[in-house]
């Protein structure tokens, strides 16, 4: 147990984004208070402290739950607890740091620790909406033990370079907490717990908008021909404007560019045109400014600028709605000339300034006189080939970086997965890309092939029905990969909102996968899924295997959304009827059937079902080129 003295010492220590952090020691914000432990296999505690110091970490009233350990030359260190038994009893882990006099010099204590079910949950904006959101701004306390219940948020950040530790804390589920859960997460974590009776632990790290390429390594991108084109353009989008250097210097000569008034858009300028347009202002500077950081206030930038001040780079943003408010350092900051040179980069939509006259200022920070920046500045359209800006979220391994890598390797049972809006254009590279950041996440965690479940995009209008039909299909081809489930939700969508709102679906399912193939659960998880097919004169009959048959409708009209079509390749609608494990599918306008399809559009909201109620995913029985071929 812990001395007084200890306890003492351990007040003293400083806390920062949930990690304990001061002088010397260090760990991530997963490991905190409330936070859920994997029962049942070896439990890995990390962190940091100065090199060659001992630690001791003991987890209160556990057998084997007390280790010393030296940290190495880069001060890093790791234990490992024994596997342990769920326990919703609270407990504390205790970190020590000695020093060679046997002393300790410093000390942490996480409280209200428990053990029990651990699994990741990630992806983008459907994972990360809240119940809040969802329209719950409460839940039922009844339906589970919710003191058992605790999620982990990992703030959305991205990096280019791997990171051990990321911005995040636990919290427990309950009344107070409710509205900012994410909704799949909880709806999923709290069935495991009403029905497990143990410990749920959800770290949750999503970021809406987010493609597969960011959770994925750049070591595994490169590796695949497929996904290789992903990074060509990102790499190409951070090569340096060539007209940079000319373009920010005062002795530039710019007599030959046009004159325009800011803050206008280019469309107000005369032009209708994605692309990089510069803009310059040329300044006088009085000689009470010298050497005092300046404030600089551009207003709202569509899409993306990089700002100089005299040559250097004092700014950039790529948030379209974002005033720009940057600091000029004093050392820039001299008497007399100078200049600002802005590089505005436009990707769709408008483009341009569109703030208000009185957004534009510069002035001494902290001070009241500024210098009006609206009114007269001159501009030039570059001819310059221009590399797509990437969004933060899109770039290929920065999430994987910045979010999940710093809490790997955290013993955990499983993931569950929601993402694949963001990548519908491209549904044949997903295909690949998909599975192969399935395994890049196994590797990383080294954890062997742990469960992994995900969810088939729900009913949306993308604009054409296929790309994200194509995108379902890819999604279902994962389902090769050993441990892995996907929930079908072509019942709880909605065409018009990319983001339905009835997440409890969402989350039953994900869990009733888990209950049924990792705690062996009697529990129906699966719908009966499309096999092979026969001729039988102008009709196919179409078979379907496994999963809790037989099929049926779940409003007990026709089954819907079948097509057929001929040698020619174009799709007519079907009558449909079912019959135990089949369904014939004929229709007056293909005589001479040879492929059929299920539910092949984007906003495809079909009826049939397996017994149990739960959908029949979409499929097609051709192999004809799809849509989204080229698209990488």
């Amino acid at each position: 147990m812990i001395s007084y003295l200890r306890m003492a010492i351990f007040i003293t220590a400083v806390v920062v984004f949930s990690t304990v952090s001061n002088a010397e020691l260090r760990m991530p914000s997963i490991f905190g208070d409330h936070m859920v432990l994997q029962q049942g296999q070896v439990v890995p505690i990390w962190g940091w402290a100065d090199p060659g110091q001992q630690i001791h970490i003991e987890l209160e009233d556990t057998q084997g739950g007390s280790h010393y350990v030296r940290t190495d030359d880069e001060g890093h260190w790791q234990v490992w607890l024994p596997a342990l038994e769920a326990s919703s009893l609270p407990r504390s882990l205790h970190v020590e740091v000695i020093n060679q006099k046997r002393e300790i010099v410093e000390q942490a204590e996480f409280t209200d620790v428990l053990v029990g079910e651990v699994w990741i949950c990630s992806g983008q904006s459907n994972m990360q909406w809240t119940l809040s959101a969802s329209g719950l701004q409460d839940i039922d306390l009844s339906s589970a033990d919710h003191d058992q219940i605790r999620m982990y948020n990992a703030q959305r950040t991205s990096h280019p370079e791997p990171q051990d530790d990321v911005p995040g804390s636990w919290v427990v589920a309950g009344s107070d907490t409710a509205p900012g859960l994410s909704a799949v997460a909880y709806f999923f974590g709290r069935d495991l717990q009403h029905e497990l009776d143990v410990p749920i632990g959800l770290v949750h790290v999503s970021w809406g908008g987010s493609t597969a390429e960011a959770w994925t390594s750049r070591e595994r991108l490169a590796s695949m021909p497929e996904t290789t084109p992903i990074l060509g353009r990102f790499d190409a989008s951070l090569k340096p404007d060539p007209d940079t250097e000319a373009f920010t210097s005062i002795l530039h000569d710019d007599t030959s560019w046009e004159p325009v008034d800011l803050p206008s858009l280019f469309k107000d300028q005369g032009e209708d045109l994605d692309g990089v347009v510069w803009y310059r202002r040329h300044l006088d500077i009085p000689a009470d400014w010298v050497g005092q950081d300046l404030e600089l206030s551009l207003g709202p930038i569509d899409d993306a600028d990089h700002t100089y001040f005299n040559g250097s780079l004092v700014g950039r943003g790529t948030n379209w709605q974002a005033p720009r408010r940057y600091v000029i350092k004093g050392g820039l900051v001299q008497e007399g000339p100078a200049l600002l040179s802005i590089r505005v980069k436009d990707d769709h939509g408008l483009g341009g300034f569109s703030g208000a006259v009185g957004d534009m200022q510069l002035g001494r920070e902290g001070g009241m006189e500024r210098m009006d920046l609206s009114g007269a500045w001159i501009r030039r359209i570059s001819t310059q080939p221009r590399g797509r800006a990437m969004s933060m979220n899109h770039r290929p391994a920065h999430l994987l970086n910045a979010m999940l890598h710093p809490v790997i390797p955290y013993a955990m049972r499983g993931a569950i997965w929601y993402q694949g809006e963001s990548n519908v254009s491209r549904a044949v590279q997903y295909e690949t890309l998909f599975p192969a950041m399935i395994e890049d996440w196994r590797e990383h965690w080294d954890q062997g092939e742990f469960p992994f479940y995900f969810v088939q995009l729900a009913p949306y209008n993308y604009g054409a029905p296929e790309p994200c039909a194509e995108l379902r299909e890819a999604q279902a081809s994962a389902l090769y990969l050993p441990n892995t489930g996907m929930a079908v939700t072509m019942d709880v969508g909605n065409p018009a909102d990319i983001h339905p709102r009835n997440k409890w679906p969402v989350g039953h399912r994900l869990a009733l996968l888990a209950l049924d193939d990792v705690y062996d659960v009697e529990v129906e998880s699966r719908a009966p899924t499309y096999c092979c097919l026969e001729r039988d004169g102008d009709a196919l009959e179409l078979k379907f295997e496994g999963g809790c048959g037989p099929l049926t409708t779940r409003d007990g009209q026709t089954a819907s959304h079948f097509e057929l079509a001929g040698d020619d390749k174009v799709f007519h609608p079907a009558i449909a009827e079912i019959d135990g494990h089949l369904v014939r599918v004929r229709s007056d306008a293909v005589p001479a059937p040879v492929a059929a399809r299920f539910a092949w559009a984007g906003e495809a909201e079909p009826n049939l079902v397996g017994g149990c109620g739960l959908p029949v995913g979409p499929f097609r029985t051709d192999a004809w080129p799809r849509v989204t071929r080229d698209n990488y």
